[in-house]
């Protein structure tokens, strides 16, 4: 229904941007696709464009600003079209445009001229409009200590599975309590707790795929949960499906 690709940063853009990716499809002949679109706690900056004419309820050609969404959600494809991201690590664009990213969050917005301090025209091509998005996106600023400290953070949030609760990140920053969770909101666009359901749910989800004797109750005790219904309960929120469900399609 769709092509999906990823390209890596160049060395000018990597300190703020995980990858950049394209989608484009060409439904012309067929009824429109809905995809289930998986949440991450990433900021993505886009340029779309497609005979759809609107997409997000805006008018296309546009260049976009996806702010994180808290629950999984759909997109429906029709028509022919193609969009190009630039997916930014956590935190990463408010740092690289001095961006208040709770602000953003659940929010699709034009990316105004002010976001490179000067009008920025994308071509209607994959390959074109990656390789501008990249230069544009490209750092002139100064480095961000604080960025700098969250990113080893959230690296750690990530990785160790044993952070489970929000009072165990709270020991690991050098911060206060309030000014971890105001950091979060601002450069990431969400609580503390919501990025470590993600990371959890994250780790359960590639468990269920590799493992085909998963004890889903030992899985969310192991992962923190208090017991399997929380588990389920927020397994669905964020990834669209029942962990059982979740095994039948992708275990």
């Amino acid at each position: 229904m769709f092509k999906l690709a990823r390209r890596p940063p160049s060395d000018a853009t990597a300190e703020y941007v995980e990858h950049f990716w394209s989608v484009n499809w060409d439904l012309s002949d067929k009824p429109p696709h809905d995809s289930m679109v998986i949440t991450f706690p990433s900021i993505n900056l886009t340029h779309e464009w497609g005979t759809d004419g609107r997409r997000h309820g805006i008018v296309l050609p546009a260049n976009l600003i996806h702010g994180v969404v808290e629950r999984v959600f759909t997109v429906t494809l029709s028509g022919r079209g193609a969009v190009v991201g630039a997916r930014f690590r956590p935190g990463g664009f408010a740092a690289r445009f001095r961006r208040d990213a709770g602000g953003l969050t659940g929010q699709i917005v034009h990316a105004d001229d002010e976001l490179f301090s000067k009008p920025v025209v994308f071509d209607d091509d994959i390959d074109a409009a990656t390789a501008q998005l990249d230069c544009a996106i490209a750092s002139v600023v100064e480095p961000d200590p604080v960025y700098a400290t969250l990113t080893t953070m959230m690296e750690r949030i990530r990785d160790d599975e044993a952070l489970q609760r929000a009072d165990q990140v709270m020991e690991l920053s050098p911060w206060s309590s309030r000014t971890t969770q105001r950091v979060f909101r601002r450069y990431v666009g969400v609580p503390v707790k919501w990025v470590l359901t993600r990371y959890r749910l994250q780790q359960a989800a590639l468990v269920i795929e590799t493992d085909p004797d998963v004890d889903f109750a030992g899985l969310a005790v192991r992962l923190g949960w208090y017991d399997q219904a929380h588990f389920s309960n927020e397994f669905r929120s964020m990834l669209g499906c029942s962990p059982g469900e979740y095994a039948q399609r992708y275990g």
